[in-house]
Protein backbone atom coordinates (compact mmCIF):
# COMPACT_ATOMS: atom_id res chain seq x y z
CA UNK A 1 0.00 0.00 0.00
CA UNK A 2 2.88 2.58 0.93
CA UNK A 3 4.61 1.85 -2.64
CA UNK A 4 1.12 2.65 -4.70
CA UNK A 5 1.05 5.76 -2.31
CA UNK A 6 4.34 7.06 -3.27
CA UNK A 7 3.87 6.03 -6.81
CA UNK A 8 0.68 8.13 -6.74
CA UNK A 9 2.60 10.94 -5.20
CA UNK A 10 5.61 11.26 -7.61
CA UNK A 11 2.90 10.37 -10.44
CA UNK A 12 1.18 13.79 -9.47
CA UNK A 13 4.30 16.00 -8.84
CA UNK A 14 5.33 15.65 -12.46
CA UNK A 15 2.19 16.67 -13.74
CA UNK A 16 3.17 20.62 -12.73
CA UNK A 17 5.17 22.00 -15.29
CA UNK A 18 5.06 25.64 -13.91
CA UNK A 19 8.20 26.83 -12.97
CA UNK A 20 8.76 27.67 -9.32
CA UNK A 21 9.20 31.98 -9.78
CA UNK A 22 5.72 31.65 -11.23
CA UNK A 23 4.01 29.15 -9.14
CA UNK A 24 4.86 30.57 -5.90
CA UNK A 25 4.16 33.77 -4.82
CA UNK A 26 7.43 35.79 -3.80
CA UNK A 27 6.90 37.39 0.07
CA UNK A 28 6.21 40.11 0.33
CA UNK A 29 3.02 39.70 -2.37
CA UNK A 30 3.59 43.37 -3.74
CA UNK A 31 0.53 44.35 -5.68
CA UNK A 32 0.33 46.74 -9.11
CA UNK A 33 -1.51 49.70 -7.25
CA UNK A 34 1.34 49.67 -4.30
CA UNK A 35 4.10 49.67 -6.74
CA UNK A 36 2.59 52.33 -9.06
CA UNK A 37 2.27 55.13 -6.28
CA UNK A 38 6.15 54.74 -5.63
CA UNK A 39 7.95 52.32 -7.58
CA UNK A 40 11.44 54.14 -6.54
CA UNK A 41 10.59 52.47 -2.70
CA UNK A 42 10.20 49.31 -4.24
CA UNK A 43 12.88 48.87 -6.25
CA UNK A 44 14.46 45.74 -6.33
CA UNK A 45 11.76 43.86 -4.57
CA UNK A 46 10.80 40.52 -5.98
CA UNK A 47 7.15 40.59 -8.05
CA UNK A 48 4.82 37.94 -9.74
CA UNK A 49 2.37 39.84 -11.89
CA UNK A 50 0.37 38.70 -14.80
CA UNK A 51 -2.41 39.63 -17.41
CA UNK A 52 -2.64 40.03 -21.24
CA UNK A 53 0.26 41.31 -23.64
CA UNK A 54 -0.74 44.67 -25.09
CA UNK A 55 2.81 45.50 -27.38
CA UNK A 56 6.22 43.77 -27.86
CA UNK A 57 8.75 46.19 -28.96
CA UNK A 58 12.16 44.61 -29.57
CA UNK A 59 15.42 46.12 -30.51
CA UNK A 60 19.19 45.71 -30.19
CA UNK A 61 19.19 45.79 -26.36
CA UNK A 62 16.21 43.26 -26.25
CA UNK A 63 12.29 43.63 -25.17
CA UNK A 64 9.53 45.87 -23.73
CA UNK A 65 6.16 44.09 -23.54
CA UNK A 66 3.72 46.45 -22.15
CA UNK A 67 0.85 44.62 -20.49
CA UNK A 68 -2.55 44.79 -19.08
CA UNK A 69 -2.55 43.68 -15.65
CA UNK A 70 -5.54 41.15 -14.09
CA UNK A 71 -4.98 39.60 -10.68
CA UNK A 72 -3.58 35.94 -10.46
CA UNK A 73 -5.67 32.88 -9.59
CA UNK A 74 -3.80 30.34 -6.74
CA UNK A 75 -1.88 28.56 -9.77
CA UNK A 76 -0.74 31.64 -10.92
CA UNK A 77 -2.85 31.97 -14.03
CA UNK A 78 -4.23 35.81 -14.73
CA UNK A 79 -7.88 36.02 -13.90
CA UNK A 80 -9.41 38.12 -16.73
CA UNK A 81 -12.94 37.82 -15.17
CA UNK A 82 -11.33 40.26 -11.87
CA UNK A 83 -10.47 43.65 -12.37
CA UNK A 84 -7.62 45.23 -13.65
CA UNK A 85 -5.17 47.30 -11.67
CA UNK A 86 -3.40 49.33 -14.68
CA UNK A 87 -0.45 48.54 -16.54
CA UNK A 88 3.03 47.07 -16.30
CA UNK A 89 6.04 47.17 -18.27
CA UNK A 90 8.54 43.90 -18.34
CA UNK A 91 12.01 44.63 -19.37
CA UNK A 92 14.03 41.89 -21.20
CA UNK A 93 17.54 41.50 -22.72
CA UNK A 94 16.24 38.32 -24.34
CA UNK A 95 14.04 38.55 -27.95
CA UNK A 96 10.51 38.28 -27.22
CA UNK A 97 8.71 37.10 -30.38
CA UNK A 98 5.80 39.15 -31.29
CA UNK A 99 4.00 36.41 -33.36
CA UNK A 100 4.20 33.95 -30.20
CA UNK A 101 3.18 36.99 -27.88
CA UNK A 102 0.70 38.64 -29.66
CA UNK A 103 -1.81 41.46 -28.44
CA UNK A 104 -4.09 39.36 -25.92
CA UNK A 105 -1.62 36.30 -24.96
CA UNK A 106 -2.04 35.93 -21.18
CA UNK A 107 1.27 35.85 -19.31
CA UNK A 108 2.49 35.53 -16.03
CA UNK A 109 5.98 37.37 -15.47
CA UNK A 110 8.48 36.76 -12.08
CA UNK A 111 11.21 39.77 -11.89
CA UNK A 112 12.60 42.66 -9.87
CA UNK A 113 10.84 46.17 -10.01
CA UNK A 114 13.79 48.14 -12.05
CA UNK A 115 11.71 51.41 -11.53
CA UNK A 116 9.21 53.44 -13.85
CA UNK A 117 8.70 54.48 -17.72
CA UNK A 118 6.92 57.13 -19.45
CA UNK A 119 4.36 55.89 -22.43
CA UNK A 120 1.69 57.45 -24.38
CA UNK A 121 -1.76 56.03 -24.19
CA UNK A 122 -4.02 57.91 -25.94
CA UNK A 123 -2.82 61.46 -25.64
CA UNK A 124 -2.21 60.45 -21.88
CA UNK A 125 1.03 60.59 -20.53
CA UNK A 126 1.70 57.45 -17.98
CA UNK A 127 4.33 56.33 -15.54
CA UNK A 128 4.27 52.96 -15.37
CA UNK A 129 6.20 50.32 -13.40
CA UNK A 130 8.84 48.47 -14.85
CA UNK A 131 9.62 44.59 -13.86
CA UNK A 132 13.01 43.18 -15.51
CA UNK A 133 12.27 39.81 -16.00
CA UNK A 134 13.60 36.51 -14.47
CA UNK A 135 10.61 34.04 -15.80
CA UNK A 136 7.98 35.02 -18.63
CA UNK A 137 4.97 32.07 -18.37
CA UNK A 138 2.88 32.02 -21.62
CA UNK A 139 -0.68 30.14 -20.89
CA UNK A 140 -2.45 28.38 -23.45
CA UNK A 141 -5.82 29.04 -23.95
CA UNK A 142 -8.12 25.83 -22.95
CA UNK A 143 -10.92 24.74 -24.87
CA UNK A 144 -13.30 25.67 -22.04
CA UNK A 145 -12.27 29.15 -22.28
CA UNK A 146 -12.60 29.65 -26.21
CA UNK A 147 -16.49 27.96 -26.21
CA UNK A 148 -18.89 26.81 -23.92
CA UNK A 149 -19.42 23.02 -24.03
CA UNK A 150 -23.15 23.32 -24.73
CA UNK A 151 -22.33 25.70 -27.50
CA UNK A 152 -19.57 23.37 -29.43
CA UNK A 153 -22.01 20.13 -28.99
CA UNK A 154 -25.36 21.78 -29.93
CA UNK A 155 -27.07 18.33 -29.38
CA UNK A 156 -25.62 17.59 -26.28
CA UNK A 157 -28.57 15.67 -24.26
CA UNK A 158 -27.63 14.88 -20.64
CA UNK A 159 -30.38 12.19 -20.54
CA UNK A 160 -29.35 10.49 -23.39
CA UNK A 161 -28.18 6.89 -21.06
CA UNK A 162 -31.45 7.23 -18.92
CA UNK A 163 -34.67 5.58 -19.52
CA UNK A 164 -36.79 8.57 -19.20
CA UNK A 165 -36.33 12.25 -18.13
CA UNK A 166 -37.49 13.89 -14.85
CA UNK A 167 -40.63 15.21 -14.37
CA UNK A 168 -40.52 18.71 -16.14
CA UNK A 169 -37.38 18.14 -17.70
CA UNK A 170 -37.25 17.69 -21.47
CA UNK A 171 -39.22 16.12 -24.12
CA UNK A 172 -41.86 13.97 -22.58
CA UNK A 173 -42.97 12.63 -26.30
CA UNK A 174 -39.33 11.25 -26.26
CA UNK A 175 -40.24 7.80 -23.87
CA UNK A 176 -44.01 8.88 -22.28
CA UNK A 177 -45.68 9.38 -25.83
CA UNK A 178 -45.10 5.96 -27.38
CA UNK A 179 -47.76 4.38 -29.54
CA UNK A 180 -48.30 0.25 -28.00
CA UNK A 181 -49.69 -1.89 -30.36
Amino acid sequence: MRVFFVFFVLCLSACSNLPMAIKDAPKPDLMLSQVSNAASQYQGQSVRWGGQVITVDNDEAGAIVQIAQFPLNTFGRPNTNADSEGRFIISSKSFIDPYVYKKGTMITVAGQVSGTQNVTVDKANLSLPVVNMSELYRWTPSDYEKEPYWKRYPYYDPFFDRPYYPPGWGPSWRYNNRLYW
